[in-house]
């Protein structure tokens, strides 16, 4: 069966939500940290705005800071995990800015189960998912 193009593929749902994040990716030469903010995420995986390039493949540390939400979670949480870069893509107006899309490669289940809860009552409460081609939820450009 080929894909259409516009079915969605991913497992997840996401959304655009802004959330601090601390990376820290491993380069030939030594491990570098960076604090930055997601443009979307789901818990398959986030698509996010860096200031340097990351190869394709390279392995991230990642650290999450949640806000407190809904009535179960009435505490911030922060979420540390890895990911892997799927693609990162310079932003053609923009000197030195990169978007990064990468899928988390170890994730607990119990944290994934959180990023799956937060990212449904982001979209219940904002209204949001990614608007793509045909009007489709969920076609927009992102990673997971």
């Amino acid at each position: 069966m080929s894909w259409d193009g516009l079915t969605e593929r991913r497992r997840y749902p996401r959304a655009s939500v802004r959330l601090r994040l601390s990376l820290e990716g491993e380069t030939n030469e030594a491990r570098e940290a960076a604090e930055l903010e997601t443009l979307n995420l789901s818990a398959g995986g986030f698509y996010c705005s860096v200031t340097r390039s990351f190869e394709p493949l390279t392995r991230l540390g990642l650290c999450f800071v949640f806000p407190a939400f809904g009535r179960d979670y009435e505490e911030p949480r922060t979420v540390e995990c890895e990911a892997v870069v799927i693609r990162c893509e310079p932003v053609p107006e923009m000197h030195h800015h990169f978007r990064l899309a990468a899928c988390f490669t170890r994730l607990a289940a119990e944290d994934r189960r959180y990023l799956t809860e937060f990212v449904g009552w982001y979209r219940e409460v904002h209204g949001d998912y990614e608007q793509g081609a045909a009007g489709q939820p969920g076609s927009g450009e992102a990673a997971a």
